[in-house]
Parts: C-alpha cells; sequence; structure tokens
C-alpha cells in the first residue's frame, strides 16, 4: 500500500481532562514518516456509566465549583458515540485502530471495537498499547477485538508496525508487539530498550478538537496542555505501576524506565507549546517533578524565567524536606511561575504508610516539608487515598489528622484503584479482597475490595466526608459521622453539611479553604 491510514482511538471516561500527550506524540512521529493519522476522542459524549471524576471531586469538596466549561467553547456532545465512531471509520477508512487505554478505559474501549465490527462486519488490524495492555497483556489479547498489543512503551514499535504495513511485510516480530495468529496463538516479543526521550520530536496536537485544551484549574479554565519533564519514577509506591515499569525494562532491556528530559529539550517543548498551540498554563507530566537534583532545578528554573506561564506540578513532602534547599527549591520555582503544586501524602498512619504503602517517612518529617510552601505563600494540594488491603476505618481516620495539621489550599482522598501492576492489588488478591479477574472500573469513590473490616460502604461514606471531617472543627464531628451513612437521613446530613461547606469555606474568589477552621 502506499501508505498506511492510522486511527486512534481514546476511549476517555472524563470530561475537562487534560489531553494525552501520548497520542499527539505518536501522531507527530508517523505524519513524520509520511503516514495518515486521525483521532476518535469519547471525550465529552455522555454515555450510559458514565461518571466524570472531577464532577465527583467537586461533589466531595475537594475543590472550589469551577466557572462552566462552556465558557471558554467547550460543548457538550449530543450524538450517539457508537453511532459516530462507526462514522468515523466509514469516512476515513483506517487499515489500522490504535486503541490507547488505561485499565479504567479498556472495557469502554472493546464495547465499542465490538460494536463497530458487530454493526459492520469490520476487520481492520486493532492494536491496543498503554498501561494495561502492559500489565494485563493476557486479559487484552484474549479479547476477539484485539489483534496485537503493545507491550510497555511504543515510541519505536508504532512506526515500525506501519512501515511493515507499507511495505506489505511481515510484522510477527517487532519488538514490544503480541501478534494474534490466525489460529488464535500468539506470538510474544520482548519489549525492545527504553527509548531515548530527548531525542523524540515535538508533540501535534491537531488530531484534537480545539476544546480539549480547556481545564479547570483553582476555579478557573484555562487553556492548558502537558509538558513531560521525566518518564517513569524512581520511587516504589505500591499503588502506582511505575515500580513494575522500572523492573520490566530492567530485567527485559537492561535499560532504564525513569528517564529525565534535558533542559534544552523541554524548552524546546515549552516553545511549540507557546507559540504553536497558544498556550496559557502547563501542567508539568511527572510522578515526581521535584526528582531533580538541585543543580538540575536551578538550570530549569533559569531556563523558564524566559516563559514564566503559570503552571502545576506535584510531588512529595521528601522532596521539600524542612531546610534551606527546601525553601530555596520552592522560591526559584515560585518566582518563575509555580501556581499550584500537590503533594502526595497519600496516608497518615507511619507504620502502615511505610509496611504497606512503601514509603517511609515519619509524619514529622511531613508537616515540616508542608510548611515550606505554606510559609511562602504557594497554594498546594495534599492527596490521600483511602480503602488500602487491610486498611480499618481508624487508620483511615489518621489520614484524616495529619491533615488537620497541614495549611493546604484543598486536599483530594481517592478510593485506592488496585491496577493491574501494582503491589497492592497483589496485596488484595493474596488476602481474597479482589477476584484476580476483576479490571478496575474508572474510581467514582467506590471501592472493588472486599474487605470484612472496612466495607465499600464505609470506604465511600468515609470519602465523601474526607474534607468534612478536615476542615470542620471536631466538635462538629458527630454530625460529619452521621453524614457517612449511606441511608436517606445520612444523604440529607451530608447534604446539609456540604452547603454549609460551601458557604464557609468557598464564599471568597480563590479563598484558602482552612482560614476559619478553629481546629478545636
Amino acid at each position: 500500500m502506499n501508505s498506511v491510514r492510522v486511527l486512534f482511538l481514546y476511549p476517555n471516561e472524563r470530561d475537562m481532562s487534560l489531553v494525552p500527550p501520548v497520542l499527539g506524540l505518536f501522531a507527530r512521529l508517523l505524519k513524520d514518516r509520511g503516514f495518515i493519522v486521525d483521532l476518535f476522542d469519547s471525550t465529552g459524549y455522555d454515555f450510559e456509566g458514565k461518571a466524570d471524576p472531577d464532577v465527583e471531586a467537586e461533589k466531595s469538596l475537594f475543590f472550589k465549583p469551577v466557572e462552566p466549561a462552556s465558557a471558554k467553547g467547550v460543548r457538550k456532545k449530543l450524538t450517539n458515540m457508537f453511532d459516530d465512531f462507526v462514522g468515523k471509520v466509514e469516512a476515513f477508512g483506517p487499515d489500522l485502530i490504535a486503541m490507547s487505554a488505561t485499565e479504567s478505559t479498556f472495557v469502554r474501549g472493546i464495547s465499542m471495537l465490538r460494536h463497530l465490527r458487530s454493526v459492520r462486519k469490520y476487520r481492520i488490524l486493532t492494536v491496543v498499547g498503554g498501561v494495561f495492555a502492559t500489565f494485563a497483556p493476557e486479559k487484552v489479547i484474549r479479547e476477539p477485538e484485539v489483534d496485537l498489543l503493545c507491550l510497555g512503551e511504543g515510541d519505536v514499535a508504532l512506526p515500525e508496525l506501519c512501515e511493515r504495513l507499507r511495505r506489505g511485510e511481515d510484522f510477527s516480530r517487532v519488538p514490544n508487539l503480541w501478534v494474534k495468529r490466525p489460529d488464535g496463538t500468539v506470538i510474544k516479543n520482548a519489549p525492545g530498550k527504553a527509548v531515548d526521550i530527548n531525542a523524540l520530536p515535538t508533540i501535534d496536537f491537531s488530531i484534537f478538537e480545539d476544546d480539549r485544551f480547556y481545564r479547570p484549574m483553582w476555579a478557573t479554565v484555562y487553556r492548558m496542555l502537558p509538558v513531560e519533564t521525566h518518564r517513569g519514577c524512581h520511587y516504589t509506591c505500591t499503588f502506582c505501576n511505575s515500580p513494575s515499569q522500572n523492573v520490566l525494562y530492567d530485567t527485559q532491556t537492561q535499560s532504564q524506565f525513569f528517564r529525565k528530559k534535558s533542559v534544552a529539550k523541554i524548552r524546546e517543548e515549552l516553545v511549540n507549546f507557546r507559540d504553536r498551540w497558544k498556550g496559557e498554563y502547563i501542567f508539568f507530566w511527572a510522578d515526581t517533578f521535584l526528582a531533580w537534583s538541585l543543580r538540575e532545578l536551578r538550570e530549569f528554573c533559569e531556563m523558564y524565567s524566559e516563559f514564566k506561564l503559570p503552571f502545576w506540578c506535584q510531588t512529595r513532602p521528601e522532596t521539600v524536606a524542612p531546610s534551606a534547599r527546601g525553601y530555596e527549591k520552592l522560591e526559584m520555582l515560585r518566582d518563575v511561575g509555580l501556581h499550584h503544586i500537590s503533594f502526595g501524602m497519600e496516608h497518615g498512619n507511619e507504620k502502615f504508610r511505610c509496611e504497606v504503602v512503601d514509603r517511609c517517612y515519619s509524619n514529622d518529617l511531613a508537616v515540616k516539608a508542608l510548611q515550606v510552601p505554606a510559609d511562602l505563600g504557594l497554594p498546594f494540594t495534599v492527596n490521600n487515598i483511602i480503602g488500602f488491603p487491610d486498611e480499618t476505618h481508624d487508620l483511615a481516620m489518621d489520614s484524616v489528622e495529619i491533615n488537620r495539621q497541614f495549611r493546604s489550599f484543598n486536599l483530594s482522598c481517592a478510593t485506592l484503584a488496585p491496577y493491574h501492576g501494582t503491589g497492592l492489588r497483589d496485596l488484595a488478591v493474596k488476602r481474597g479482597y479482589l477476584n484476580p479477574e476483576t479490571i478496575t472500573p474508572p474510581n467514582t469513590g467506590w471501592s472493588v475490595l472486599r474487605m470484612p473490616q472496612f466495607s465499600p460502604e464505609e470506604i465511600y461514606g468515609l470519602q465523601r466526608t474526607f474534607v468534612m471531617y478536615v476542615k470542620f472543627p471536631k466538635s462538629r464531628w458527630p454530625a460529619v459521622e452521621r453524614a457517612e451513612a449511606l441511608t436517606p437521613e445520612g444523604d440529607e446530613a451530608w447534604r446539609k453539611l456540604r452547603d454549609e461547606f460551601l458557604t464557609t469555606f468557598f464564599q471568597e474568589p480563590e479563598v484558602r479553604i482552612d482560614r476559619v477552621n478553629d481546629r478545636r
């Protein structure tokens, strides 16, 4: 064939989410080689079972209600998503459908591919990539709608697959690809070495609709785009699959999955962001932004002083430990545009956090470290998780207690999502809390674990009242406890407390929500 037409499928479950940089990168890699690409993105559609985590977070008081996205031209899609997908395929005529899916979006994506094949009987070659394909390849490849999967990074594998399709050559031995034969057997190729992320081209965002670039931050909707600074993470948290990525690449490819981009490369992408895509706000895409050394951070800040666009990043308490260097790091970032920073606290019990979550630092260090952004006037968020294997309600309340010691701008509380490739999923299966066949759905606050000491109903009840426990004085805790109950009476108590919370803590623009909490 003269060229290859590739249709990306992004079965997104969230409205107002960031555009995925991997698809923009793949689009650029393929276009540079003369391939034709397009995208079907489910963002903006309403469909059965959809629950937007941003809306759920707002209901749970994790942040102030945002301005309507429609103010920035963001529109809901009122047509049928499945019919539109079929229409896109018919109009574009792809030779390959490439679906990028996480565990929580995989089932949705498969339903779309299944609908396509049932309605039109199309047999278009289909490849699935992403972290779910990497850590649950047997579950992915067994689906009739999946012909190939990409294990690990696709930066080299996808262009090579397309090159072989163009030349009519066999692609069954391309590194990273699992290839299903007509008889159902599977060729399982090992992954290739981790790519040099400094040699990759800048991202092409043209495959996305323009309203996909808008996302809320601090109750305001900005034109926001992601810029990758690190790929992977050198920490070993058991709720994350980055440690498994490190092991996979170390053992099978003798290369390092955790990589840092050079400051020169980041600058190149920032220029592209500013000049080509007219960005207003930067979302730095890194598990731990402050994984840089102090020397590297100084070099970054010197470069970024050219741009000074507001930006968000995330890190860990240890990276701004209570020292002169912690203040120096955040002062440098503040002076060049740091607008908001998120810290992963995850759990408030030192012993449990170390033994179960593999985050071994003291509560004293965390409290002192998070005093640093407070002293510097930097708004920050503290992220927490409840519903860990073997956790109890009392243990989860330790997370409430430590958050009462932070002067955070806001905070979040997620229910554990036991994704494939994480240590906590393995633990949950071992304990009998999780069926090994479970595919973790989009996170709406409901736990998929079945623990006798901490039920899904109890976890959801605490998750929806977590911020109330943190921000209301302890004299109000009996009322908050009543609002945990998932009963008509509990729901009514929760609604009343939520209304009070909104008028008490969110009554001023961009108010820091701990200002009026007397902590008693």
